[in-house]
Order: C-alpha cells, then sequence, then structure tokens
C-alpha cells in the first residue's frame, strides 16, 4: 500500500494499490496527486518537494532547501510512526471483532442452552408417555386372559411356565405386577426364565426423564396399590382382591392404574434398587407400588411433587419433570398431572365415588 507525501500540502497520504499511478485527491487540501508504484523515504521524498522558483537571493534559496530537507527527513520520521498507528489500529479492529463474537456467541449460547433442555424434556416426556401407554395395554392385554387386573405380587418371580399353572388356580402369587404382564410387554423371554435373567432392563419400566442407568429390571413406574384392595393398600403384600374392569365403579378414565412415582434425585444415577424403587421380579415390595400412609377408602398422607433430593414415603407421587407426572389411566389413556391438583388422591381410589376433576 504506497504511501507518499503530498506535493502540495508536504501531508503524508496512503492509497491502495489499485492507485499506483494514477491521480487522486489528497485528503488534506484536496489538490491532485499521483499515486507512486514504490514505498517512499526520505531520498524519494526530497525531489518530490517543490524547489523555489524565480529570482532569489542565495540566502533564501538556502532557506527553502532547508526547508525542503526537513519537510522530507519529518515524512521519512512520520512514515514508520504512521505505520505503528496503522499496525495498532489493525490489531484495536481485530480485538473489537473478537469481542464482538465472543458477546454474540455467549448470546447464542444462553438462548440455545434453555432451547435444548426443553427440547431434550419433550423428547423424555413423549418417550415416557409411550412407556406408560405400552404398560397401561399390557394391563388390559392381562385382563383380557385372566379377567382380572395385575396386583403387587407377595413372593419372587418363578418360572412362567410354573406361574401359569398357579393363575389357572387362581392362586398366583409371583413376582410384582411388573412381571406378571411381561409376556404382554413384549418381555416374554424374562417371564419365562426369570431366574436367567436378573440384572435385565425392562425399558418400559425406566423414565428417560431420569436418566437411570441400565443393568436391572427396576421402575420409575409405581402400581397404584388401592386398585388392588383400598382397605389393604398400605401392605404392599396384600392378597390379591382379583379386581376386574367391571367393578371399578369410579370408572376407568378416573381411576390411575399406574404412574410416576417420587425418587430421590441423589440415587438417579444407581444402576440397583433404591429408596421406594425395587427390581420387579419382587413382588410384595414397597417399592413397586405407591399408595398412601393408610389402609383405607380414602386415602390419607398421599403427596404429588417434583422429585427431591430426599427419601420419598409411601405415598410419595411424582416425577423428573417440572410441570407435573405422567399418569396411565384404567382408559388406556395418559396424563400429565400437575403438581398443583388439588383432588389427586381422589383419582388413586376405584369404588370411592369421589367428584374428580380432570387436570389440565
Amino acid at each position: 500500500m504506497p504511501r507518499f507525501p503530498c506535493p502540495s500540502c508536504i501531508k503524508p497520504i496512503e492509497a491502495a494499490d489499485e492507485f499506483v499511478g494514477k491521480s487522486i485527491l489528497c485528503p488534506h487540501c484536496q489538490r491532485a496527486a499521483t499515486v507512486p508504484n514504490a514505498a517512499i523515504t526520505a531520498a524519494d521524498v526530497l525531489p518530490m518537494f517543490p524547489t523555489s522558483t524565480g529570482l532569489t537571493t542565495p540566502e533564501i534559496a538556502d532557506a527553502q532547501e532547508a526547508k525542503r530537507r526537513r519537510a522530507a527527513e519529518d515524512f521519512d520520521v512520520a512514515l514508520p510512526k504512521i505505520r505503528r498507528d496503522d499496525a495498532r489500529r489493525s490489531w484495536l479492529n481485530v480485538g473489537l471483532w473478537i469481542l464482538f463474537w465472543v458477546v454474540v456467541l455467549s448470546i447464542l449460547v444462553a438462548l440455545l442452552v434453555p432451547a435444548t433442555e426443553k427440547v431434550r424434556e419433550a423428547s423424555a416426556r413423549t418417550q415416557s408417555t409411550n412407556n406408560l401407554k405400552n404398560i397401561i395395554l399390557s394391563f388390559h392385554g392381562f385382563h383380557d386372559v385372566n379377567n382380572r387386573l395385575p396386583f403387587n405380587g407377595s413372593d419372587v418371580a418363578v418360572d412362567g411356565v410354573e406361574y401359569e399353572k398357579k393363575a389357572r388356580r387362581l392362586t398366583a402369587t409371583s413376582g410384582s405386577w411388573g412381571f406378571q404382564i411381561m409376556p404382554y410387554i413384549d418381555a416374554n423371554p424374562f417371564f419365562a426364565e426369570p431366574e436367567k435373567h436378573p440384572d435385565i432392563s425392562v425399558a418400559p419400566y425406566l423414565c428417560p426423564g431420569r436418566g437411570r442407568p441400565p443393568g436391572g429390571a427396576w421402575t420409575d413406574f409405581f402400581y397404584n396399590n388401592y386398585l388392588n384392595d383400598p382397605k389393604q393398600a398400605a401392605k404392599p403384600d396384600a392378597v390379591d382382591s382379583r379386581r376386574n374392569l367391571k367393578s371399578i365403579t369410579d370408572g376407568t378414565s378416573d381411576t390411575i392404574f399406574v404412574g410416576h412415582g417420587n425418587i430421590d434425585t441423589r440415587q438417579y444415577g444407581a444402576a440397583a434398587n433404591v429408596t421406594l424403587s425395587t427390581n420387579v421380579f419382587l413382588g410384595g415390595t414397597v417399592g413397586t407400588m405407591r399408595a398412601g400412609e393408610n389402609g383405607e377408602s380414602a386415602p390419607r398422607g398421599v403427596v404429588l411433587k417434583h422429585d427431591f433430593a430426599d427419601a420419598p414415603g409411601i405415598g410419595n407421587w411424582g416425577g423428573p419433570y417440572p410441570t407435573g407426572a405422567l399418569m396411565a389411566m384404567g382408559d388406556g389413556t395418559v396424563r400429565m398431572f400437575p403438581y398443583s391438583t388439588q383432588n389427586f388422591s381422589s383419582f388413586l381410589t376405584p369404588t370411592g365415588g369421589e367428584a374428580v376433576a380432570v387436570p389440565d
């Protein structure tokens, strides 16, 4: 980029390479100046400064010559400074651009991270809904074959063939509800030979919103033990009441069969039994069901809230999503119950006759 003195005002001019050999206007005096084709030094500058014309004395001529040389020398001194100033301005511009993009990227990250989290939450919620849908449809499949609903069990799961023999004698007590419906949820190999699959994960029983690792048939969804026998709901190993769909006088659309129950958030990463969440091959345990503190027709001690860092109780329903917990109803639908639901316990009893308000 050529730099040269204006032949009129002797002030430095800088021009782009494409103007070499062409005439431009001096930005200082607005007079025409021809752009040279090379960098200018003091030796080059000297001839460019005009000499005196007309008659003059030797003294005046010497003074004018001295002025020319000082102007040339001043230009030679100013040129490196101009270049240094240009370099500083260039780095300042680069710094400003870097700062600008850092700010822009920070804003984008601040906007995108919550959006990404919302997308992940929506995806997990959709998968949780599908899992509960498969579970409740399996309840109906079990009912179609056995003319009764599954219950929480009272013993460790045994060979599926033996279980079927017991079922035909109407004395089945093997495994939890999660084991009993396995033939209807595409998990028949685990049902047929449970002793060979002690550490198998049954995908529909895990809620992706919690991100619990595989390594066992742990359940994030829990059986409503009021469904079996409201008066024995606080007992996880209550005997099978052989309830069928016809006996649900409150209506299947207003009765919860299975749904989200609270889990200690500190135990999300555990690939094992955790507080009130156990392997579905174990029948009659508190960790596969939820109810309330009492075994009566009117539930007491039932809460519905977001998962938290504390051990849940037998009446703790709720899930990992900030807006509410998912519940599978007897009619095969899956609903999100907001944590603000006031009459949640009314949806647990199958024959309570309570007035219920469908959650938004």
